[in-house]
């Protein structure tokens, strides 16, 4: 769906933009999926990749919210 996109933002530096929320809801709806089958090593390592930027979205919001 995303792979090249998850793939660039999730190397980016701390000063890069962040995923749109839109973007947001795909990688997570993604990553639900593939948390409840197996996964071959590919998509574990895509899984890793969109942790990071699930995170990095959230600890960006909740910053957001505490100003």
């Amino acid at each position: 769906m995303f792979e090249k996109e998850i793939e660039d933002e999730a190397w980016k530096g701390p000063d890069s933009e962040l995923i749109s929320e839109a973007e947001y809801d795909a990688i997570v709806a993604e990553f639900d999926l593939l948390w409840t089958r197996t996964t071959t090593p590919q998509e574990q390592s895509r899984m890793e990749c969109m942790i990071r930027l699930i995170e990095a979205f959230e600890n960006n919001r909740n910053s957001h919210r505490k100003n």
